[in-house]
């Protein structure tokens, strides 16, 4: 399994438990390290399952409309409030019958009650916020309906430039043939959506082309490439460095030329750069 999913579906939960079981310190003298160790954990880890299941499960349900990703977490994450509260409550009760001196029955959360709305809101600052972590700078877009193009290769698909050199030679991008020059792989440095053209860079000079964008990139093999923007895709041999500023996120070609990069792509542009030990300037 990808480290990626690893630290989502396992790391987060446990360090969030961890977190809260070692920083109670009532909890640990009544009950135990051990016992309070389990509560936090079966508080996080079921509760973070649940909520990515639901959140999953919104997504597909969903589909037809294609909501933006924001609401596809808040309404995952609404359900998930409503199932965990009673599983919450549940286990929170047992341990008030074990250990009455924890006087713990406060945490018991009536389902849309003022304290069920407080939980919603504060559990829900930590979904939204870790997701967006994950999205936007480790390059696991979960619940996305359009997965930023290069994802895939990034996540494990690397092909040698033997194999890529050998797919462009039996199966070329249909707007290599409308160039004026014979390109190879790797002169094709970046591509430009311009209306109803395309812009091609390349070493020596760009070129202009009557093509669709989409077409373009859905030609070009996924192993020489990202799609960093909109409209723009960049072959990765070209990039010489990255420039990971909030408001000016952008790549460096080796010729010079800058390229923007938008922000459902900057996770993986990040990881790129991490990965390919490339200048990464913040």
């Amino acid at each position: 399994m990808n480290w990626r999913y690893i630290a989502y579906f396992f790391g987060v939960p446990m360090t969030v438990a961890i977190y809260a079981g070692l920083n109670n310190w009532e909890m640990q003298n009544i009950a135990g390290l051990t016992p309070s160790l389990f509560f936090y954990l079966a508080h996080s880890m079921l509760p973070w399952w649940i909520t990515c299941t639901l959140t999953t499960t919104t997504k597909l349900s969903l589909a037809r409309w294609k909501p933006p990703w924001l609401i596809i977490l808040l309404v995952g994450h609404t359900l998930g409030c409503i199932v965990v509260t009673f599983f919450s409550n549940w286990l929170t009760g047992i341990y008030e019958a074990a250990w009455p001196e924890l006087e713990i029955t406060g945490h018991i959360v009536p389902l849309m009650s003022a304290e069920f709305w407080v939980y919603w809101a504060r559990a829900g600052v930590i979904w939204v916020g870790i997701n967006f972590l994950f999205d936007r700078f480790f390059g696991l877009p979960l619940y996305r309906y359009v997965i930023p193009r290069g994802y895939e290769v990034k996540n494990g698909s690397g092909a040698t430039h033997s194999s890529t050199a050998e797919n462009w030679n039996n199966h070329p991008p249909g707007f290599i043939d409308r160039l004026p020059v014979s390109l190879s792989p790797d002169e094709v440095l970046a591509i430009k959506a311009e209306q109803h053209y395309i812009k091609v860079y390349t070493p020596q000079k760009d070129y202009m082309v009557l093509y669709r964008f989409s077409d373009a990139i859905r030609e070009l093999d996924q192993a020489l490439g990202l799609q960093v923007h909109r409209s723009f895709w960049v072959n990765t041999s070209a990039i010489e460095s990255v420039q990971a500023k909030a408001k000016d996120f952008r790549i460096k070609l080796k010729t010079g030329a800058e390229i923007p990069v938008s922000g459902p792509y900057q996770g993986l542009v990040r990881e790129h750069a991490r990965t390919q030990r490339l200048s990464l300037r913040g």
